[in-house]
């Protein structure tokens, strides 16, 4: 995993003991903290040879003039249910953990049928569009 100060900051900024997160922000939201992660494994397939997988994405803490559309209706946003948008109604990507949204998504597992990316935001998928 990768991340920027806003998402886990290295030292702590407001003498609170602790390291610090989003600091300065009510929330994440608005505080363009964003965070990578690539995971990658072997298994044995059906033929009995070793094979390889690997996953990675994207997410970012959404800007403060975003939404998302609350399709189960319980009015929060839910993880891969709900989709974030810019304040222009453009689709930022899938809800994660509240306050975030994957912006891309990549799986390749060649012997499982699995090449390339999952998913890549109408809005962008790099980091600096959602900076504060």
């Amino acid at each position: 995993m990768k991340w920027n100060d806003a998402w886990l900051s290295n030292k702590d900024c407001d003498d609170d003991g602790k390291l610090d997160r989003h600091h300065g922000y009510a929330s994440y939201i608005g505080s363009g903290a964003w965070v990578t992660n690539h995971m990658k494994q072997t298994y044995i397939g059906d033929d009995d040879k070793q094979h390889q997988w690997e996953y990675f994405v994207k997410i970012v803490a959404v800007p403060d003039d975003a939404y998302y559309v609350d399709t189960n209706g319980n009015g929060k946003p839910d993880d891969d249910v709900e989709l974030w948008y810019t304040a222009d109604g453009t689709e930022i990507g899938p809800s994660i953990w509240g306050q975030f949204a994957t912006i891309q998504s990549v799986y390749n597992d060649p012997y499982g049928g699995y090449h390339g990316v999952e998913y890549l935001s109408p809005t962008s998928a790099g980091f600096g569009f959602y900076a504060p």
